[in-house]
Parts: C-alpha cells; structure tokens; sequence
C-alpha cells in the first residue's frame, strides 16, 4: 500500500486525476495486507537535528549493533570512510572492539552503558524510525488533500476495459501473482512478524532473554511480496475491449524493501514509474 499511495500522491501532485481502487485501506487488518504489521528502519544519512513533517510518523533514533568478537572486514573495508574505531582506553572494561558512525558531517560516538559489558563489539548508528501506519494515513491525507480519490473495492479485471481509464499502476504486491492480466510467477507470500510491546520505560531492550516484564499487546504477521527476480517497475501498453490503448506501469515486487531497512525505495521506485509513465505518453501523443 505504500508504493501505492506515494505513487498515486505524485501522480496527483503533477497534474494527473488520480483514483485508488484497493480491498485495504489504513486502519484495515488483514494477513494480505501486510503493511499495518511492517516495521521500518531507514539506514541513510538524513541529517540528525531535521525535523520537518512531524506527523509522517519519522524520527531519529540511535541503533546499536552487537557482535560477540570483533568482525574480520578483511584487508580492504570499503565502508573505512563511514565510521571510527574506538580507543581501548573509550571502551567498556570486558568489551574488545566499538565504532562510532559518520553521519552526515557529524561523529557520532558510542555512549557505552553497564548492561552493554557482556558483549565483545559494539557499534552505534543513527537511523530514522517508521510509524508505518501512521506514515501511510499520512501519505493518504496527502493524497486526498491534492484531490485525489480513492474507491473500497475488490479488484477484479473487469476495470481495465472502462473506457474512461487512460492508464492503470498495478501495485497489487503478493496478489501480482494471481491477478489477472499480471499472474507474475516469480512472486511468492514470504511471512514476516512483529510485535508490539508496551514499554514505554525503556529505549532499548535485551532481545536474548524474555523480558517478561514487557506488556505485549498483538502479534502482527503478513505476506510480505517477494518477487525471485526483484522489483518490477515497468510500462506496458495494452488494449481494453474496445481497443483503446492504455498504459499499464508496474511496481510491486518490493518484499521488505518497501519501508523497512531503506524506505528510500519505495520512492525510488514510484518516482522511476512516473518517470516511465511520462516518457511512454510524450511517446503516444
């Protein structure tokens, strides 16, 4: 849903009449609709102080990594410009290894506390946290304050052949592979889980050992759409039955890439398919 929406908001934005027609939408739970359940972490150098657009559900927060020795990165570490390695006399008595990460034009060094003494590597980052559904209710108001529109409904084939469509963007994630007009074989449901805790007292948690003090409030599970041959942005152009042409552009295939680990993605992929859909009208004018 979210390559969806953002795909759908640029369009808009740059003059198109945009509507969604999708089975789910935000604040909907179902196992095919696996983006209430994601969880995201955006690895990137997004300078650490912006701010801006609090209600997108983003923000900064520290992440750190733990390894039980220190790594062999072999003789040539291509990412050596990216951190700093940290003077024994910096580090935690017991720990052997730390590094501290460059991001943007800043060094963030490891704040290293008593619990952390049990671990023999220890490095720190500053990555941007997703709200995941608050992020796609965002990025719907967005959509439908450009004047867009969007429809509930169970999408069948039956719509390519409406006369008044021009052009269709399939995002249909893990059902691309069933739905008619795509039956894209190399998409298969991978499983993905998380889940919500209440703790609002701490920052970070010890993940080895169960915390029973933690107040789990749901298990979230989805069919995340993994694709064998990667994503999918591309244009077709098809006829409907009366034989008028119309642009299909595809973008699905995502798996977890949509938001998690590298949400940069999705709008890589939904600007890529509205580059490929002016190109393909310039084309046909």
């Amino acid at each position: 849903m979210i390559n969806c929406l953002t795909t759908a908001l640029i369009l808009q934005r740059n003059g198109f009449l945009v509507e969604i027609l999708s089975e789910y939408w935000p604040g909907d739970l179902n196992i095919n609709y696996s983006n209430p359940c994601a969880a995201a972490a955006w690895r990137a150098s997004l300078y650490i102080e912006d701010e801006r657009n609090p209600e997108t559900g983003l923000m900064c927060v520290q992440i750190y990594d733990f390894m039980d020795k220190k790594p062999d990165f072999g003789s040539d570490i291509w990412f050596k410009d990216f951190f700093r390695v940290i003077p024994l006399e910096e580090l935690t008595s017991g720990v052997e290894y730390g590094v501290s990460y460059v991001t943007g034009s800043q060094l963030i060094y490891i704040q290293i506390s008593a619990f952390m003494q049990i671990t023999h590597f220890e490095c720190l980052l500053i990555i941007v946290s997703l709200n995941v559904q608050k992020y796609q209710q965002w990025l719907l108001d967005q959509f439908i304050a450009s004047g867009g529109k969007r429809k509930k409904v169970h999408l069948n084939e039956s719509f390519f052949n409406d006369d008044e469509i021009d052009m269709v963007v399939n995002c249909t994630g893990v059902n691309a592979r069933t739905f008619s007009g795509v039956m894209d074989n190399t998409v298969l449901p991978s499983r993905g889980q998380t889940i919500s805790v209440w703790a609002p007292h701490i920052k970070t948690v010890h993940i080895l050992t169960k915390d029973k003090s933690l107040q789990i409030i749901r298990h979230n599970v989805g069919r995340r759409p993994y694709r064998k041959n990667g994503i999918r942005v591309e244009v077709e152009i098809t006829k409907n039955a009366t034989y008028k042409d119309v642009i299909i552009c595809h973008n699905y295939g995502h798996h977890f890439y949509g938001n998690a680990f590298k949400n940069t993605k999705d709008w890589d992929s939904c600007l890529e398919a509205f580059k490929l859909i002016e190109e393909n009208i310039q084309r046909n004018i």
